[in-house]
């Protein structure tokens, strides 16, 4: 009989430390200094800004962001190209175990299109980011002028 229960206990026991790692490479990550900006008046797009931190031992890649306010939002980056600067789409970025990556101004960034509202600023902007590992960080930005 105990033959029978030794896979079975076998396999809870690596289905537990599979399980539990994961949720630890979660609380690693966290978010800090997150806003967006207001949106123009008349336009439908907007940029987020914000440092993504990774305390894990493991690096980590952020593939996706979503939110309800827009339909489409990319990761880009401002790059010199021929002594001008463009702005490109980039698939992904990774963050490297124990160090960060900022999001800022003409730098790595995220763009929103087709925005579902207008962004005033003190609204409060609800974000998720989505990471290779299926794990989701959502959190709630402000909304800051462009001044």
């Amino acid at each position: 009989m105990l033959k029978i229960y030794l896979p079975l206990f076998a396999a809870i026991a690596l289905f537990i430390s599979h399980n539990t790692a994961k949720a630890n490479s979660l609380t690693d990550v966290s978010v800090t200094d997150a806003y967006i900006r207001a949106s123009i008046p008349g336009t439908t797009s907007s940029s987020a800004y914000m440092r993504i931190n990774n305390n894990g031992e493991n690096t980590v890649t952020l593939v996706k962001v979503s939110s309800k306010i827009s339909s489409r939002i990319e990761i880009h980056n401002h790059v010199m190209e021929n002594d001008m600067m463009h702005m490109m789409q980039v698939d992904k970025i990774d963050i490297a175990a124990n160090s960060q990556v900022l999001l800022q101004p003409h730098g790595l960034h995220l763009m929103f299109f087709n925005l579902t509202k207008s962004l005033n600023t003190d609204d409060v902007i609800e974000l998720t980011l989505h990471f290779s590992d299926k794990h989701k960080v959502t959190m709630s930005l402000p909304v800051k002028s462009l001044k």
